[in-house]
């Protein structure tokens, strides 16, 4: 097990998918004590490879943890996701606080009602629920969905309370 071998395991696996530096560093510590264990060889020497390799790929582009991060902020909106859903989601595949931060920042301050609209739509709840005793006796239910997606309770309320469909949830 040399540096060629780590690095051939990790281009194909950032070839293959889109990730973060810390993910490939992961990926590749796995890689290597899973093979450790199964010839009896000594892990450290290749463990100390990861962070030059790991800095090699992100220079050469193969891993840019912004692009990734933008990237799955976009997808997780687009499937109603909250900003607490997705600022733990990113800092679990790595990304750096900070850098989490930056991006939620940019994000226009309509876009998590949005999203919470959108997943009322999705799941028929408040407003789009239909028949209003119906409405009214799934009431904490709808709460509680939008709560577990991640939605503050007060957004959550806006929204399972409202009398109409505000025109921008689409």
């Amino acid at each position: 097990m040399d540096l060629a071998w780590l690095e051939a395991r990790a281009l194909r696996y950032v070839a293959r998918w889109e990730s973060s530096a810390a993910r490939v560093a992961s990926l590749l510590e796995g890689k290597i004590l899973e093979r450790c264990e199964a010839s009896g060889e000594s892990p450290d020497r290749v463990l100390e490879m990861i962070p030059a390799l790991v800095t090699r790929l992100v220079e050469r582009g193969y891993v840019d943890d912004h692009h990734f991060a933008a990237n799955t902020l976009e997808r997780q909106r687009h499937r109603c996701g909250s900003t607490a859903q997705i600022r733990a989601r990113l800092m679990a595949k790595g990304i750096p606080e900070s850098l989490i931060g930056g991006l939620l920042a940019e994000e226009a301050p309509e876009t998590e009602i949005r999203a919470a609209w959108k997943l009322a739509r999705r799941r028929r709840l408040g407003p789009y629920c239909g028949d209003p005793a119906e409405r009214q006796r799934l009431r904490d239910r709808h709460l509680g969905v939008l709560c577990r997606q991640g939605f503050d309770p007060d957004t959550a309320r806006q929204i399972v309370d409202a009398d109409e469909i505000r025109a921008f949830e689409a």
